[in-house]
């Protein structure tokens, strides 16, 4: 059983017509007309109060923690803690079709995608010359591309352009229960990229940080500005294997001016969402209305693993990372001590975009363009930054494994990007995933099964992944 708390959600304040509390198969998911004949968007003030209840379901447990700490177990920095249950089939790199995460992940990302679709569609048709409408699509664009890419990344083979097995596309909210087919990776790729071209083009500026300081100390990374829609389309093309464009993407997002890398690297997480010059997009938390069990879940269920601790000993970003006990605990530190306002909390944030992963996304598309001095300049500006001496070797081979390392140091025991990354450079043939995962024997066991219900309810119109 799982604990009650896991079923908790967040709502930003705002009562929604379909509410992520209640986990139902994403074929039961209402009709549009029944979901939001209370949430009629007839302005652009409404527009905005159902945005920001699309915002409040990210912070649900499914996008706070889940998605990322499920990914870091099938890779290499997490591993199962004291109170695991299911998880312990995620290190094992062995998922079912019938696993909780696995379906509450699926549904918690339709009712976000329907709610988003609801959105751009509705606010889309008002007649308004206020700014903010097309502010508020762009804004509901960003969350419905990184809803359908995090959807892929988990449950399609993201992997391989030319498959079939991609996903059911939420382009306009649901009007009447049926089952959807998938679309093939290609399509689903082009869809996110479309939704993240408009949304870096018409979405909110970020003030730069050479604004002055109470500007600064007012920046707010916790909605989708053009900038974080420019950086999750790198990452996006990162994964698409398209190298030229993701690292301009990335570049651009670098060389912007809205963010800095910040003075040392436990500052990220020692400001958290306070005053934050690196971050590009983040979850909000607090003692009351935001608070989550995030800090709780990463020394209970999802704990640093072995591989990672003995990796970060020799780095000067261990002790950011990880934190021991006076009885020898050990602990992530990233989300260990959470406090907010003075007071201590189970609570902590979802970093989905920081400025520190542009530079490793541009490092890697670098060196795999051949642009090595390009590719070692944004790989030894985060060395810098972690009092690390500089990589300095110009073959291929050897610069993409200090890349792949670098990220793990950098990002390790957060949202599972090593995972990712494993599956691409196996994907380029640089490595074989069970050389570092002997649990992953067979390509199938890069992605999750669908949930069961989901493939049953639809007589199989949905279809399951291979393997499952």
């Amino acid at each position: 059983m799982q604990p009650t708390y896991r079923n908790i959600c967040m709502a930003a304040g705002f009562t929604l017509a379909f509410s992520a509390c209640n986990l139902v198969n994403v074929t039961d998911v209402d009709p549009v007309n029944k979901l939001f004949e209370e949430n009629a968007i007839t302005s652009v003030q409404k527009a905005q109060s159902v945005l920001y209840g699309c915002y409040g379901q990210l912070k649900t447990t499914e996008y706070l923690t889940y998605f990322g700490c499920d990914a870091a177990l099938l890779g290499l920095t997490m591993k199962p803690g004291p109170s695991a249950g299911a998880e312990n089939t995620y290190y094992a790199n062995d998922v079912t079709s019938n696993d909780y995460h696995v379906d509450a992940l699926y549904t918690t990302s339709y009712r976000i995608l329907n709610n988003a679709a609801h959105i751009i569609d509705k606010t889309s048709k008002l007649e308004s010359t206020d700014p903010r409408k097309e502010e508020i699509v762009s804004e509901a664009r960003f969350i419905r591309a990184l809803s359908h890419f995090y959807l892929l990344r988990r449950y399609g083979q993201f992997f391989k352009q030319d498959s079939k097995y991609g996903i059911a596309l939420r382009d306009l909210p649901l009007k009447e229960v049926k089952a959807e087919p998938r679309a093939d990776v290609k399509t689903t790729y082009e869809h996110i990229l479309a939704d993240l071209t408009y949304a870096a083009e018409k979405g909110p500026q970020m003030p730069d940080t050479s604004s002055t300081a109470s500007v600064i100390a007012k920046r707010s990374a916790f909605y989708a500005t053009r900038q974080a829609a420019l950086a999750l389309k790198a990452k996006v093309l990162l994964y698409m294997r398209n190298y030229p464009e993701a690292a301009a993407a990335a570049e651009a997002v670098i060389k912007s001016g809205k963010y800095r890398l910040e003075n040392e690297y436990s500052d990220i997480f020692s400001k958290k969402i306070v005053g934050t010059l690196e971050v590009i997009f983040q979850l909000p938390y607090d003692e009351k209305q935001d608070r989550n069990n995030k800090a709780f879940m990463l020394r209970s269920y999802y704990v640093p693993s072995d591989y990672y601790v003995n990796l970060m000993k020799p780095d000067k970003r261990y002790a950011a990372a990880i934190a021991t006990l006076a009885n020898g605990t050990i602990r992530n530190n990233k989300y260990n001590g959470t406090v907010f306002n003075g007071q201590t909390l189970t609570a902590d944030t979802e970093y989905f975009l920081r400025l520190d992963e542009m530079y490793l996304i541009l490092a890697e598309a670098k060196a795999r363009l051949g642009q090595t001095d390009d590719a070692l300049k944004a790989l030894n500006a985060i060395r810098k930054r972690a009092h690390m001496p500089d990589i300095t070797t110009t073959a291929k081979a050897a610069l993409l494994e200090a890349i792949r390392m670098e990220k793990i140091l950098e990002l390790g025991a957060e949202s599972g990007e090593e995972w990712y990354d494993l599956i691409r450079y196996a994907t380029e043939g640089d490595l074989k995933v069970s050389t570092y995962k002997p649990t992953v024997t067979t390509e199938n066991q890069y992605i999750l099964p669908l949930p069961f219900e989901t493939v049953q309810l639809s007589n199989n119109v949905t279809e399951q992944n291979p393997g499952y």
